[in-house]
């Protein structure tokens, strides 16, 4: 049992004991404030068994505070922060995620450490296609969380299949600024590091928000994926389409699916993903003609 379980628990106990009530009768209690916590679930908290971890667990303390007569937050904030509870699935290794030997080659060169000490919490990709169809810009805002004290940077990695024209640059627009960058023009791969404005402490949150440039002309693509190497609580991606170039069928696609989509009246194409597990997700497009980009 690890101290801060010892410690929830403990503090649950004596509460518990001062209030004179039994389970069933605060299962009872917390029912009529429509909160559903079972006997069993009471007394694996109170013995240190099991921790709140869920998200409707996680709601149910304020709750349980309140029918104990505790102060706000008296038992929430004796439970362990991000980095002492485990995570829901194993993250996948940076080889694995990216086992193509250029991408490899440009991560190497990348200072990586801190990447499994950042849980991501939301992220939101747009691009943008210019009237010829090429990618023009990129925008990336993401959110996410240290699970101890000292991250300070964020390694990002952008590979496009059009080798033809050269490897983007990247622009810090909030939260961060573009240290080291490396590019493989002959791979079409580009990484940098994005580092905080200061080093992160256990807990602490941080938005970072870049702009992937494309030089010009950009890359002519027919796709845009994302290979999510940790769950989030939400993966939201939007295409622009320039009017002049709308695209005849776009598609949301992951690993194992694929589901046609339409354009909103901004020419956007968008997919959500909520609590998103790790895998690859996209949109992919086709124009159907002889035009920029048929058949890329």
């Amino acid at each position: 049992m690890s101290v801060a379980s010892g410690s929830f628990a403990d503090e649950l106990r004596r509460a518990i004991d001062r209030r004179g009530l039994g389970l069933e009768r605060i299962r009872d209690h917390l029912d009529q404030r429509g909160v559903v916590v079972s006997v069993a679930t009471l007394s694996y908290w109170q013995s240190g068994r099991s921790l709140p971890g869920r998200k409707a667990s996680i709601a149910a303390i304020p709750h349980l505070e309140e029918v104990l007569a505790l102060s706000p937050g008296q038992l929430g904030n004796m439970l362990p922060l991000t980095r002492d509870r485990p995570r829901r699935c194993a993250a996948q290794d940076l080889r694995a995620l990216w086992p193509e030997p250029p991408v490899a080659e440009v991560l190497e060169q990348l200072d990586t450490r801190w990447d499994l000490e950042l849980d991501r919490v939301t992220l939101h990709d747009v691009v943008r296609l210019g009237a010829d169809r090429r990618q023009a810009r990129l925008t990336v805002r993401q959110v996410m969380r240290a699970r101890c004290d000292g991250p300070d940077r964020r390694v990002v990695i952008h590979f496009q299949d059009d080798r033809g024209v050269a490897p983007p640059d990247f622009r810090a627009v909030q939260g961060c600024e573009v240290r080291r960058t490396v590019r493989s023009a002959e791979h079409g791969v580009a990484g940098a590091e994005l580092v905080f404005h200061h080093p992160l402490s256990r807990g602490e949150t941080v938005v970072v928000e870049y702009e992937v440039i494309s030089s010009s002309p950009g890359p002519l693509e027919s796709q845009y994926t994302r290979r999510l190497r940790m769950p989030m609580r939400e993966y939201l991606l939007q295409v622009e389409f320039h009017p002049d170039a709308l695209p005849h069928e776009v598609a949301a696609v992951t690993e194992e699916t694929r589901t046609v989509i339409g354009l909103d009246r901004e020419h956007r194409a968008h997919l959500a993903h909520t609590d998103a597990t790790p895998g690859t997700t996209g949109i992919r497009w086709d124009w159907h003609d002889d035009g920029p980009g048929a058949g890329s």
